[in-house]
């Protein structure tokens, strides 16, 4: 008796698990079908997308695993062509508000886009803030902070990202 109710707990939690794996396969499944993405481009299957009808890849991107793209109602993120994001690169196009003058989780959003022009290699973990432009054939260096615009054919590395050298 006991043994049959230590395996109909097994298979409920089994169960329970093929579900929600399921219904969270579907769900980003539809989020990954709404983004306009270009021949070849690669998403995979964990990577974290907000706001997919504010997201457009070129050809041939790929994003890797662990990788958010979060776009907002007011802030798009477009990506060229040929571009490459490492596992858990993080671009985000919103920013909570700061103000003292109201509770902080009344604050408004401040969004902005985010563009990646062609040519582009984001290393693993890097974050990318609103508002910035990454300049076609740069290059930024894993675990960077990118609060400010990317010149085209530049290194930028750190945090926050500076200019490391030319690429060129």
């Amino acid at each position: 008796m006991r043994v049959l109710k230590v395996l109909r707990g097994i298979a409920y939690i089994i169960l329970s698990w093929m579900k929600m794996i399921f219904f969270v396969s579907i769900a980003k499944f539809y989020r990954q079908s709404k983004i306009k993405k270009g021949v070849n481009s690669k998403i995979y299957f964990n990577a974290f997308i907000k706001y997919p009808d504010h997201i457009t890849l070129g050809d041939n991107v790929f994003i890797n695993y662990d990788c958010i793209l979060w776009a907002a109602p007011n802030g798009k993120i477009k990506v060229g062509n040929d571009v490459l994001l490492g596992p858990g690169v993080k671009i985000i196009a919103s920013n909570h508000g700061t103000s003292a003058e109201q509770l902080i989780r009344l604050n408004p959003w401040d969004d902005g886009d985010i563009t990646i022009e062609n040519d582009v290699w984001i290393g693993a973990n890097t974050i990318i803030l609103k508002g910035i432009t990454i300049g076609q054939g740069a290059v930024i260096a894993a675990g960077s902070i990118v609060n400010k615009d990317v010149p085209p054919y530049t290194i930028y590395g750190g945090a926050p990202a500076k200019k490391i050298r030319d690429r060129i």
